[in-house]
């Protein structure tokens, strides 16, 4: 409910869906006074009579709403509300209430094209250091009114909405759009310096790398190359942190009660920890920043607004996406079946590029599989997802390697934290070599596995 100088409101908002980017429904209407209204014709079917009378304030907004019209070209109008204020909910246990500031300005398409909202929003941005906030006042309100602030958790991929006649156009929009909310979606988390928030912003961004290598052929060169770049840049801001929480949990815990240096492990640890703190507040910085925002704005305007269909390269995406997918699936698997040649003689970078090929088979493989049958999918992701495990541990050994060199690089204690690295390490490349003949099953099995896509 809202009321400005005697006027009321009553508004309905759906939550922020998922793959939807900034996107949500919206419904209002103006009614008599300050009491729920059932009838009203936009808002009321939301309103079910036996729930009316349930329904209480649990919190309020308190704000100063500066709107401007803006009329950026010809046919186009966008609002512009610049709020300040804040969001108010009664204290449990104090007189005076909680209260959380608010200094926004929300942009609202009246009329025109989408791409309108993100030239503003980019506009804004070049002059002052403003963020996306996905949270509408309502979430900020029910929050605030908790008492207790929800731990930040992590966000995983969402299945993405695919139907086989949707054309290519549109499939890749979704798909683009569902690893950009993704992406959004674990900023909290990365903030919080929650690992699993870094690890599944991390795989939103190569998750959305693949899928422009997939569809490369079908994108402006330029277009494509600007995205991929912008996106390589966050993924390296992220890496380090992600690197060092794979170096403590997965390669030095799982060796400590194995070997018998715990003075010289010890020190590796804390090397490692430290330097895991400083990779993890730079990477929250990276997330704060104008960069990172600019480049939200720039990739949710190109996949909302589709800034590809203007060339001629991409006239293949007017066909249905499930024609499309087949071609995809099967080049990815070519890649793949070309680097794994002459497995058992390749040597550590030959793999870690298989390793790439297949983790670009799977991403495409997963945002695709809705065009296709479960079970057969399931079949054929099995042995991909193990081999990519197999090569993965293989990996997280040899940025292993570079880690460790970098720990003992000050010479107090260079020593100590070198010979306890290579002593984590050897141990790694001992049991990794032991399980040898079970990645070689993996990667023949997967190679003899008939692509469920030609069916």
């Amino acid at each position: 409910m809202r009321e400005c100088d005697g006027h009321f409101i009553q508004t309905v908002k759906s939550a922020a869906q998922s793959g939807a980017g900034l996107a949500r429904g919206e419904w209002q209407d103006a009614i008599a006074g300050a009491q729920l209204d059932p009838q009203a014709p936009e808002t009321g079917r939301f309103l079910a009579p036996e729930i009316v009378g349930h329904l209480i304030p649990l919190f309020r907004t308190e704000i100063a709403r500066r709107t401007i019209a803006l009329s950026p070209a010809p046919g186009t109008r966008i609002e512009a509300a610049i709020d300040r204020g804040r969001v108010c909910a009664p204290a449990r246990d104090v007189s005076e209430p909680i209260s959380e500031p608010i200094s926004e300005i929300e942009l609202e398409l009246k009329s025109g094209p989408s791409a309108a909202l993100y030239d503003v929003a980019l506009g804004l941005l070049a002059v002052a250091p403003v963020r996306l906030e996905r949270r509408s006042k309502a979430e900020r309100g029910y929050r605030l009114e908790a008492a207790e602030a929800a731990p930040a958790t992590s966000v995983h991929a969402a299945a993405v909405d695919l139907d086989p006649w949707l054309s290519g156009d549109d499939g890749l929009r979704r798909i683009g759009v569902a690893c950009l909310d993704q992406i959004m979606r674990n900023e909290a988390a990365v903030l919080a310096g929650v690992p699993e928030g870094i690890h599944q912003m991390r795989v939103a961004v190569r998750r959305l790398r693949a899928i422009l290598a997939a569809f490369g052929r079908m994108l402006p060169a330029d277009q494509r190359r600007s995205a991929s770049e912008g996106l390589r840049w966050l993924a390296d801001a992220l890496g380090p942190a992600r690197n060092l929480d794979v170096f403590e949990t997965a390669l030095i815990a799982p060796a400590l009660n194995a070997l018998a240096e715990p003075g010289g492990i010890a020190a590796l640890t804390v090397a490692a920890e430290r330097r895991r703190k400083a990779a993890y507040a730079k990477a929250a910085k990276e997330i704060r920043s104008i960069r990172y925002t600019a480049l939200l704005l720039r990739l949710l305007c190109w996949f909302e607004c589709r800034g590809w269909r203007d060339s001629t390269a991409s006239h293949d995406l007017r066909r249905p996406i499930a024609a499309l997918a087949s071609r995809i699936l099967d080049r990815r698997r070519r890649v793949a079946a070309r680097r794994g040649k002459g497995f058992a003689e390749q040597s550590a970078p030959e793999r870690h590029r298989l390793r790439i090929a297949l983790k670009k088979l799977r991403y495409a493989t997963e945002m695709l599989a809705p065009l296709y049958d479960a079970a057969e999918v399931r079949r054929f992701m099995r042995p991909l997802k193990r081999l990519q495990d197999d090569l993965g541990e293989a990996n997280d050994v040899r940025v292993g390697h570079a880690i460790v060199a970098q720990l003992a690089k000050p010479k107090d204690r260079a020593g100590a934290i070198a010979d306890a690295g290579r002593s984590v390490l050897a141990w790694h490349e001992h049991r990794l070599a032991r399980h040898e003949p079970r990645l070689r099953k993996h990667l023949d099995r997967l190679l003899a596995a008939e692509p469920f896509w030609t069916r």
